[in-house]
């Protein structure tokens, strides 16, 4: 059966990457797939960009901001669904684990490592989880940065690790299969029917990020995904009859 994630949480109800986000999504769906950067001082936070530019009320890149001056934002402040704005914070990584550590949930976390490299935050990451006693099993690591998939890989061979890529990839599955990946994580435009039989036959997983529409998820559960990464799961279910 395909699996649903909650991509940066209940995206389209709650500002993205935030708690409220988060914990709205966990009720609907299998997984929740979120991205980690680091602050100026080292502290893992969960926001998309590379900049607070386009979710909050700041400006400037994360990396160059102390977790205290990122804490001072609003990462609700430009949100534009479910009443507009709200107040809210960029969380921790640790914040969204304690989170979702109770929960059965599957962990689907982005390296953010594409554009800034952030030495060491797979191994952070990695022993932030621990901390929190969250199983292996429950984890995947993402990136679009496929030299942090095999650095995750290299640190801990039995967490599961996903290549995440938003154009035609000649033989993805191959890809996967050189880095010990477990899964392929394409933008849901770019997926066909046969990436997916050849990813199924060399036993990789497909999951794809973000079908737009009720019927963009159709076509993925007729081409055989395995899972569906969306900004609001609980829409399409209701919208698909999913109970």
């Amino acid at each position: 059966m395909m699996k649903w994630f909650a991509h940066r949480g209940a995206s389209d109800r709650f500002p993205e990457n935030t708690l409220e986000a988060i914990e709205a999504a966990i009720p609907y769906v299998d997984g929740i797939e979120f991205d980690v950067h680091f602050s100026r001082d080292g502290v893992g936070v969960i926001i998309h960009d590379e900049t607070v530019n386009r979710t909050t009320d700041g400006m400037g890149r994360v990396v160059d901001l102390t977790l205290a001056e990122l804490k001072r934002l609003n990462a609700g402040a430009r949100f534009k669904g479910n009443g507009g704005p709200i107040q809210t914070t960029i969380p921790t990584l640790d914040e969204v684990l304690t989170l979702l550590a109770p929960t059965k949930l599957l962990l689907n976390i982005e390296l953010k490592t594409d554009t800034i490299r952030y030495p060491g935050i797979e191994a952070y990451t990695l022993e932030r989880c621990r901390a929190h006693g969250i199983a292996n099993d429950r984890l995947i690591l993402s990136s679009f940065n496929h030299y942090s998939v095999a650095t995750v890989r290299e640190l801990d061979p039995t967490i599961e690790t996903a290549i995440l890529y938003p154009y035609p990839l000649y033989h993805p599955e191959q890809q996967a299969i050189l880095l010990g990946a477990k899964a392929i994580h394409p933008d849901y435009r770019r997926v066909t029917k046969e990436d997916v039989m050849l990813a199924h036959q060399a036993g990789i997983e497909v999951r794809v990020y973000t079908p737009k529409t009720a019927d963009d998820v159709r076509r993925m559960i007729e081409i055989g995904i395995d899972a569906v990464i969306v900004n609001d799961p609980q829409a399409f279910q209701k919208s698909l009859s999913i109970p």
